[in-house]
């Protein structure tokens, strides 16, 4: 207890980490459960997000995100059921639990 107590910023930030993982291990489980769906894109770097043309709020950078294959109704119908947010992109289905 001392411990928070002489770094508090410390344990917000370990806390925030433990948050923002555990959201992105659910994230890809969740993704996984999806029958005949393939995960091609979950959590990216900064440099990668770029690279593919992701935007720079995209929930991609903190594992928020999915992007799933193949393009179909039964898969995306399967995506709305389990997350918040869902774009069919043409060349794969974005899921997300907020809108970049």
């Amino acid at each position: 207890m001392r411990l928070i107590a002489r770094y508090p910023l410390l344990f917000v930030l370990v806390y925030t980490f433990v948050i923002i993982a555990s959201v992105a291990i659910i994230m890809r489980f969740l993704a996984a459960s999806i029958e005949g769906a393939h995960v091609t894109s979950w959590w990216r770097n900064p440099w990668k997000n770029f690279e593919v043309g992701g935007l720079s709020g995209s929930a991609h950078l903190l594992g928020w995100a999915v992007d799933l294959t193949p393009v179909d109704a039964i898969v995306e119908a399967q995506a709305r059921k389990v997350f918040p947010v869902v774009v069919n992109e043409g060349t794969h289905i974005h899921a997300a639990i907020f809108k970049a």
